[in-house]
């Protein structure tokens, strides 16, 4: 079982990530200060750190420098955690070797998934996730799969079942018909829509007592439908359900998966009340004040869209898109927000570079909207490039073969005729 060092001043925050990651099956080792972090990476064998910038004795990127001088340390990879309050802490701790940068608050499933591609974790085997929004029911069902064997992941609801089960991968997803965010049918739905998550089996519970209920479900992309009262079934359910599993892969990215934005506006009332709201949505959100400051921060970190305000001093949201556009973040969606719905504001912003354009007043519902459809078509385009790679691949590989085999022949031949 790997071991993650958590070192943060703040026992909450401890606390919170030991008590996600054990439940995420991993072993936690945690340190209050410098000091104590310092003689936990001499003490024990450590799969991955997560820093805190601000300690009580040092700086967390000060210890980073020291992990990557190092000789037994060096390759240690190291999750640098940290309010967004000051960009340049940001970004000097990712200059200074950090693999990844999470902002407070941050998101635990995004933390947990982060984490699993730093270390290169496997899916856990006899993974079951269960998505309901009773808890007692939850604890039932939970421990009549634990008492079988099982490994099982809880979730209260659709859209917390959704995001655990992209930073988590499960074999088999239980969840229930009726909840009061998402229906079990419309979770099915998004998950048989996903790259990563199509594939997964699922078992729709159900109360109801409707004879075309089944039909519904399966309609759905259900793989199994049972009724709640009785756990023994659903057990044996999902029990069949593993055995037509094939073996794990996560080489397939989930669209639903833990993803940063960027957000760049002056105004910081707007700033972080956009981030606090993107938050909500399960988002890891950077945000900078200036062009400039994105411009920065994009030479050193990744992100999987970018929020940009048209109007700010500075070089402004035009040319910052322009140079975005021609730096190596160039197939980076670029969502332009503006004050206005002027239509020249928004050619020019197209014209720039920008991928969409959308007036601040159109509010937050539809802003997600735009954010989830230039994602989803980044990443369809990234599955399809990754296709067409393999099939040259392989066209290439057979090339070489049928090569390899003509020139056999050709030696063949001429040996024959000279003996």
């Amino acid at each position: 079982m790997s071991t993650i060092l958590i070192v943060d001043d703040s026992l909450t925050v401890r606390m919170d990530l030991a008590e996600a990651l054990d439940g995420a099956g991993f072993q936690t080792l945690l340190c209050a200060s410098v000091a104590e972090a310092r003689i936990a990476l001499r003490s024990h064998r450590i799969a991955l750190a997560i820093l805190d910038i601000q300690l009580p004795d040092g700086d967390g990127v000060e210890l980073l420098a020291l992990i990557r001088k190092d000789f037994t340390l060096s390759q240690l990879p190291v999750l640098m955690l940290s309010t967004e309050a000051e960009i340049k802490d940001r970004i000097r701790g990712l200059r200074g070797g950090a693999n990844d940068f999470v902002g407070k608050p941050y998101d635990t499933y995004h933390v947990i998934a982060r984490i699993r591609q730093l270390i290169g974790a496997p899916p856990i085997r006899d993974l079951v996730l269960i998505i309901d929004d009773s808890s007692t029911f939850r604890g039932e069902l939970s421990d009549a799969l634990a008492k079988a064997g099982f490994v099982t992941a809880i979730a209260t609801g659709g859209n917390e079942g959704l995001r655990m089960a992209a930073a988590s991968r499960p074999t088999v997803v239980v969840v229930d018909g009726a909840m009061p965010d998402m229906d079990g049918a419309s979770v099915i739905r998004r998950l048989r829509l996903d790259p990563g998550l199509r594939t997964t089996p699922c078992l729709l519970l159900t109360g109801s007592d409707e004879t075309d209920a089944e039909v519904r479900a399966l309609e759905a992309g259900a793989d199994s439908f049972v009724r709640k009262e009785d756990l023994g079934l659903i057990v044996a359910r999902v029990r069949a359900l593993l055995r037509t599993v094939g073996p794990l892969r996560g080489d397939s990215h989930s669209l639903l998966a833990p993803k940063r934005i960027l957000a760049v506006d002056d105004d910081p009332d707007y700033r972080e009340s956009l981030a606090d709201l993107l938050r909500t949505r399960g988002y890891d959100v950077a945000h900078a004040a200036s062009g400039e400051e994105a411009l920065d921060l994009l030479a050193v970190q990744s992100v999987d869209c970018i929020l940009l305000d048209r109007t700010m001093a500075g070089i402004g949201g035009v040319e910052t898109c322009r140079r975005v556009k021609a730096s190596l973040a160039h197939d980076t969606p670029l969502v332009m927000l503006t004050a206005s719905d002027q239509r020249d504001a928004a050619i020019e912003s197209l014209g720039a570079g920008a991928d969409d354009f959308l007036s601040k007043s159109s509010g937050f519902e539809v802003l997600s909207a735009h954010i989830q459809a230039q994602i989803r078509r980044k990443q369809i385009e990234n599955e399809h490039r990754k296709v067409r790679e393999q099939l040259l691949r392989s066209e290439l590989d057979a090339s070489e073969a049928r090569a390899a085999t003509a020139l056999a022949e050709t030696r063949a031949v001429m040996a024959e005729e000279l003996g």
